[in-house]
């Protein structure tokens, strides 16, 4: 039998590791018959979150301009580069605009010709689209599906690619192969395998009885189910409830229409809404991103790319201690000279004597690894009699602090207000001094992760000051784009949601759900968890994982002895590592599981950055092709 590699996953990831073989083969001019099997039971191509088939309320929450499938030159990668229009330029050349996007690009879009259907269906989007548009999740899988078609147009001859659209069930190993179990009865045999999962959603810790939407994809839910008129309660403030609550007012016919408020909306109903009572572990919606009318700008991370550099040779690195002192003194700097160029009035000392205090600030002392707190007071202090208009990240922190006492009503007039200012400050853009803090804070999160993966934090920062600012800069940086803001505070002021507030309870008797958050209480006969948990093999509720815990062939990474919930694998191939800690000779994992180990494992390649996405299927395929002896 020729050699054989089956790759598990046939979205983002899969597609781009077999166009990371294609060049690598094609670079060697190897002529060795090769059998690629592409197993899954979503579309190959789009997967089951870019599925073309959705409905188009559903957006990605990527920028057009700001994603892409293909390495680009200068790219730390093994193999030659493939460059490919990202996706705004695939938009525009659908558009005809061919004077925009370099000639090597046109000849590959050229070669390729993206089915007419796609022009047909999304006419409209293709036409309002800009780089800094949301696209529909729906025609971002048309653009996964056509730079599939160009990843397998890559391929040299003598590689054979078969298409398994099926589940894989079970890995086991037989006579040096892998015998991959699928749900329609198949076995495929590899030599080599990698996963490319995506989100594998694992055992929920409760199992609610009743009427529960469970957490997963929000195409996937089932919120159809929920009953006009009636009260549910939401679990999730993120990107997840933003979809359910699209779900359940667009697509069942509500409106909302430009108008004189303070949204700047107003929601026309259907009669077909339930009335969404929300809550959170903070309990707060996440901030709209910045409406810049363009690419997001490049924030100033100076004094934390300089602790990292000067951390970069130790076996661990604080955060608590030594990164983030950095990271809060480029926040509070980017809000002063903000403030400085757009109310210089509202200064009573010099730009540069303000810089001056917040790099003078005694934060070491203040630094720890437990929490953000500290070092935010101390700056408050250095900066007291600075300005009219003082900036204090540890609202941002905790935008509720204080508020366990109030009832809903009272609750939901803060939290309203708030979300109008946080609305008004997207629109300011650049011109906010509280958004360019606050990017900065986004904007950390990737350099931070890289400098201290693998285990280089240490223990006390993964159960304090880490994790917190991790989820801080989620809230503050990975919100939904400002048009769901805006629809969100009309549905507040509509009557049709309401929110809770933070740390819910939820508890279930009979076949009701009552969510507590301090005094406030609410009961319904609905419970929709509107979250994506990342996946996590120690709770694994899928056959296909547990199959690999149960012949050893995976183990939790486990820094400092604690096991996390990704599965521990080889930095230079991406090879599973076994309880015994030797390598697997066949079985590789690559993204989204892996994301406690590995950093950047979640975001879509960005295009210019020499993205860590692209760089993990490099290593991948390179692993692949020496394990089944192509290479």
């Amino acid at each position: 039998m020729q050699p054989a590699i089956a790759i598990v996953g046939a979205g983002p990831r899969g597609i781009s590791i077999i166009e990371r073989v294609a060049a690598t083969l094609n670079e060697s001019n190897s002529t060795q018959p090769l059998t690629i099997h592409l197993i899954d039971d979503a579309p190959h191509g789009a997967g089951r979150v870019w599925d073309t088939t959705q409905t188009h309320t559903l957006c990605m929450n990527t920028l057009a301009g700001a994603v892409t499938l293909f390495t680009e030159p200068g790219a730390t990668v093994t193999a030659p580069v493939l460059e490919g229009p990202t996706m705004y330029e695939w938009i525009q050349l659908l558009r005809g605009e061919r004077d925009a996007v370099s000639a090597t690009k046109q000849s590959l879009f050229d070669a390729h010709p993206t089915p007419n259907h796609v022009t047909a269906d999304f006419g409209a989007e293709l036409a309002a689209t800009r780089p800094e548009s949301n696209p529909s999740r729906a025609l971002y899988g048309e653009y996964l599906h056509w730079v599939l078609t160009v990843a397998l147009a890559q391929l040299p001859e003598h590689v054979t690619v078969t298409n398994h659209r099926s589940r894989a069930q079970r890995i086991t190993a037989e006579n040096g192969h892998d015998a991959i179990t699928l749900e329609d009865g198949t076995t495929v045999h590899a030599d080599a395998t990698v996963l490319a999962t995506g989100w594998v959603v694992p055992e929920h810790p409760v199992a609610f009885r009743g009427h529960w939407i469970q957490p997963g994809n929000p195409v996937e839910q089932d919120v159809d189910t929920l009953v006009a008129g009636e009260t549910a309660i939401v679990r999730g403030l993120g990107m997840g409830f933003f979809d359910l609550m699209a779900l359940s007012t667009i697509n069942r016919g509500g409106r909302f229409v430009p108008a004189d408020t303070r949204s700047g909306l107003r929601y026309e109903p259907s009669g077909a809404e339930p009335h969404l009572v929300v809550t959170s572990g903070r309990g707060y919606p996440y901030l709209p991103k910045s409406e810049y009318h363009s690419l997001p700008p490049k924030a100033d991370l100076s004094r934390l790319r300089a602790a990292i550099e000067q951390h970069s040779g130790t076996t661990t690195v604080s955060f608590g201690e030594q990164l983030w002192p950095a990271l809060i003194r480029d926040s509070y700097a980017a809000y002063y000279t903000t403030l400085a160029r757009v109310r210089p009035d509202a200064l009573h000392i010099p730009l540069a004597d303000i810089i001056s205090r917040i790099d003078a600030a005694p934060l070491a002392g203040a630094a720890t690894r437990t929490s953000l707190l500290p070092c935010a007071r101390a700056l408050n202090d250095a900066l007291a009699d600075a300005t009219t208009e003082p900036f204090d990240i540890s609202y941002w922190i905790d935008p509720l602090a204080g508020c366990d006492g109030l009832d809903a009503e009272s609750l939901n007039c803060v939290i309203a207000d708030a979300l109008a200012r946080d609305i008004a400050e997207a629109v300011a853009a650049h011109d906010s001094p509280i958004k360019s803090a606050l990017w900065v804070i986004s904007a950390g999160r990737k350099p931070t992760a890289i400098a201290v993966e693998n285990g280089r934090g240490t223990p006390e920062d993964q159960r304090g000051a880490l994790s917190d600012y991790m989820a801080f800069g989620q809230m503050v940086g990975s919100g939904p784009p400002m048009f769901r803001s805006r629809e969100l505070l009309a549905l507040i002021d509509a009557g049709l949601v309401t929110l809770l507030g933070p740390t819910p309870t939820v508890t279930q008797s009979g076949t009701h759900f009552t969510a507590t958050s301090a005094e406030r209480t609410v009961t319904a006969d609905t419970l929709a968890d509107a979250f994506l948990p990342s996946p996590n093999i120690t709770r694994a509720a899928d056959p296909l994982t547990a199959s690999l815990l149960e012949s050893e062939r995976i183990r939790p990474f486990a820094p400092f002895g604690t096991p996390t919930g990704s599965p521990e694998t080889d930095a230079d191939t991406r090879r599973t590592i076994h309880p015994d800690g030797t390598l697997d000779p066949r079985l590789h994992i690559a993204g989204i599981p892996t994301g406690k180990q590995w950093a950047d494992t979640t975001i879509s390649p960005m295009p210019g950055t020499d993205p860590r996405m692209l760089q993990e299927t490099d290593k991948t395929a390179q692993s692949l092709l020496r394990q089944v002896g192509v290479r």
